[in-house]
């Protein structure tokens, strides 16, 4: 039986030529896309490798898209860190002791000026990219502190800045200058004054040390005892001191500074403040030194002690754990954290020990930059004390201090005394009480610029937490992104052409090996279709 008219193998010729246009129809696809292959089928044992290597762009792609995160986060940090240095520059130079300006117009200015630039730092720290809080550490959903009027004026019932201090102001025996910053002096019933303090507590003023430039022939002083409680100081006149020779009495303050009051002997009974009249009688004499001991207590109490305390508040109140600590007592005798909520919680953020850990993003296989910050860190509670602190204060002007009532009546009563000396005499005593007055508020400004010059000073920009440091430690994050993505873009060159070589291919060899499939093609498309008419039966 004749099973094919054709002694032609046509099934194998159509087979090849189905192949062959198969593989036409795969360097058509290739000569379009410049790729082997659409499918990963496709690719052969070149597979692995394309799957490595892509994997691998895959992931340095991502640590790119980490490190331009990043880096606008840390350009961001980089502008308010320069701005925040330049404010403790502006800050030190604004108050300086003995530069009260024309009229006192640098007193004046101050406070205003102080609390404008407290409230450029909240709102620097309270700023947020793209949504994302970058003061707070780990707590990044939310304004790491209050506002500034409710910092310092308080909100919803709960005391601020301002009220602290003042509850501070009264622990520490400021808010009436008789009280004599917590010391007790009574009136000497002998030849020895005894100045001692009024108990066992942090507040008000502290007797830390006594010295005399008399003999012990004159005066003979007992200083106080570290380990009694309260504290106390005998001074006692066994001869009379010659006019000229002082007793200095040194006093620790509330925010930790040291003061101290010297009196002069003097043999003159109309001297000036600072001395006092030596007698033979030697309790008389004793009398003569307390009541001017008492005179340079009150005047430290509403110079250095005001100082210190509203900077000793500033500490209770910004601290770094956000709950401000209150005096607790009247008098109060102890002081502790706000644990029923009284007053506002300044800081609301991370607390943790290493800011610059609390935030961190991975920018290769072995490589972290670490980049959060906390509000409550050293630098900045530094500024936010001291900006608070002045921003309260107030320092009034020697026209306003002539302008209260009391002196205003002594002024007009000295007036209304015939030309003379009587009236001379009046308005002497009226022109000192004015000066005393306003010594104090000098006074008050110089302890005020004091402490802001030693809160702000250079000496603490090595100090860990400084804006110094932590603009080091931010500069030095941007180097470690910067030296990634050059590491990164050098090697995402060199996995693209790897890439390229195994996926792509050259459509010059894919349009010469297309013309010569397109020979053998239509060859084999002739040859099967003439061999094809071939049979036996033609033959015969």
């Amino acid at each position: 039986m004749i099973v094919n008219k054709s002694m032609y193998p046509l099934q194998t010729s159509f087979g090849v030529i189905s192949k062959m246009q198969d593989k036409f129809a795969t360097l058509q696809m290739q000569l379009g896309t410049g790729e082997k292959s659409s499918t990963l089928a496709g690719m052969g044992r070149d597979l692995p490798l394309s799957l490595s290597v892509r994997s691998r762009l895959d992931k340095i792609e991502g640590y790119s898209a980490n490190i331009e995160t990043v880096n606008l986060r840390l350009s961001f940090l980089d502008k308010t860190l320069t701005r925040f240095d330049k404010l403790e520059g502006e800050a030190r130079n604004a108050a300086i002791q003995g530069q009260y300006g024309t009229g006192g117009i640098n007193m004046a200015t101050l406070p205003g000026l102080s609390k404008a630039r407290f409230d450029e730092i909240v709102t620097m720290l309270n700023e947020d990219v793209a949504g994302r809080y970058l003061f707070g550490g780990t707590a990044t959903d939310k304004a790491p502190l209050r506002d500034t009027e409710t910092l310092l004026n308080g909100a919803g019932g709960k005391y601020g800045f301002k009220r602290v201090s003042e509850l501070r102001a009264k622990a520490d025996g400021v808010d009436d200058a008789h009280k004599l910053g917590r010391l007790q002096l009574p009136t000497p019933a002998s030849d020895t004054v005894s100045l001692s303090e009024d108990g066992d507590h942090v507040f008000g003023l502290k007797l830390s040390n006594a010295t005399t430039t008399a003999s012990s022939s004159a005066i003979v002083i007992t200083p106080p005892d570290v380990n009694a409680s309260p504290a106390t100081l005998n001074v006692q006149f066994v001869g009379q001191p010659t006019p000229g020779q002082s007793i200095a009495i040194g006093l620790t303050l509330p925010d930790g500074n040291e003061t101290q009051v010297t009196l002069t002997a003097s043999s003159d009974s109309s001297s000036a403040p600072g001395s006092f009249l030596v007698s033979d009688d030697l309790d008389e004499m004793a009398a003569n030194f307390a009541a001017a001991l008492k005179t340079g207590l009150e005047v430290v109490t509403q110079t250095e002690l005001k100082a210190g305390s509203t900077f000793a508040a500033a500490n209770d109140f910004f601290n770094e754990s956000g709950i401000p600590k209150l005096p607790l007592g009247d008098p109060a005798t102890e002081l502790e954290d706000d644990t029923t909520g009284l007053a506002i919680r300044w800081y609301t953020g991370d607390t943790a020990a290493n800011p610059r850990a609390t935030v961190s993003s991975n920018i290769d296989d072995t490589a972290r930059v670490n980049y959060g910050m906390q509000a409550n860190e050293s630098g900045f509670l530094r500024l936010i004390r001291s900006q608070a602190a002045l921003a309260i204060s107030e320092y009034p002007s020697e026209e306003a201090v002539r302008s209260k009532d009391m002196y205003e009546d002594l002024r007009l009563a000295a007036m209304a005394l015939p030309e003379g000396a009587d009236r001379d005499v009046k308005l002497a005593e009226y022109n000192a009480a004015v000066t005393a007055d306003y010594r104090l508020s000098t006074g008050f400004f110089d302890g005020m610029a004091k402490r802001q010059q030693s809160e702000l000073s250079e000496s603490h920009n090595t100090e860990t937490g400084s804006i110094e440091i932590i603009t080091m430690e931010i500069g030095l994050a941007q180097g470690t992104l910067q030296s990634a993505t050059t590491r990164h873009t050098d090697y995402k060159a060199q996995l693209d052409n790897l890439l390229s070589d195994i996926e792509t291919v050259s459509k010059e060899d894919v349009a010469m090996e297309i013309l010569a499939l397109q020979t053998r093609l239509q060859a084999s498309f002739q040859t099967t279709a003439m061999v094809s008419q071939l049979s036996l039966v033609n033959f015969l």
